[in-house]
């Protein structure tokens, strides 16, 4: 069913200095079902409800000039996008946290928003459930060097060990994983040795911490 998405216009304009269009939306369709445009519109309530609650409190800063920008516009376009392909409701708060996150101003390396927009729509629901699970098996301290060696027996729950290695594979099809040799000074992280070599193990890759950083998720959560 055809949807129309007016109604999420108010929704975008209670951020502080968003300046869409008010024909912005006009006549801008998804194909998606009635309960999800509801449950895309409830998620984005949310999420821009808390946005602004913690930047009134001094929690968040909001990115002024780029949420008056073309670029920002571009965002919600891709979050309609992501939503139209979304699998489950758990996707659809995903998309709407991380459009949220398109406003807010963070500390260098510069985050390329489009970029991350871009890799949040092509997740599977599964590879985004074991991509927020993921940071549950990793140091606390420091989850990007630690590493988790691709022969062990780990998974998370909900999911098989085969369903959990499928998600890493997609995860690193997508770029947010990669996998790195292990090698003997290694230690106990090297696992029983393939006849090509002593292992490998997955490590996330600067793009998962963009993912991450713009989801408020793991050790970048605020």
């Amino acid at each position: 069913m055809i949807q129309h998405l007016e109604r999420l216009l108010p929704l975008l304009s209670t951020i502080p200095g968003v300046n869409i269009p008010v024909t912005f939306l006009q006549g801008v369709y998804i194909a998606a079902s009635q309960r999800k445009i509801e449950q895309l519109e409830q998620a984005l309530r949310y999420e821009v409800g808390l946005l602004n609650q913690k930047i009134e409190a001094g929690k968040l800063r909001l990115d002024h000039e780029y949420v008056k920008s073309e670029a920002f516009t571009a965002n919600v376009m891709q979050a309609l996008r992501a939503a139209e392909l979304a699998e489950t409701e758990h996707k659809l708060r995903f998309i709407a946290r991380a459009l949220a996150g398109c406003a807010l101003s963070f500390p260098p390396p510069t985050l390329d928003r489009f970029q991350t927009m871009r890799i949040v729509e092509g997740m599977s629901d599964r590879e985004l459930r074991v991509f927020t699970e993921y940071f549950q098996l990793l140091d606390p301290i420091d989850p990007y060097s630690d590493r988790i060696p691709n022969d062990s027996q780990i998974s998370v729950p909900g999911f098989t060990r085969q369903e959990f290695i499928a998600a890493l594979l997609g995860l690193q099809q997508l770029g947010m994983l990669s996998k790195e040799q292990l090698t003997d000074r290694d230690g106990d992280w090297v696992s029983t040795p393939y006849q090509s070599g002593p292992g490998f193990a997955w490590k996330l890759t600067a793009l998962a911490r963009q993912v991450a950083t713009l989801s408020q998720i793991g050790p970048e959560e605020i």
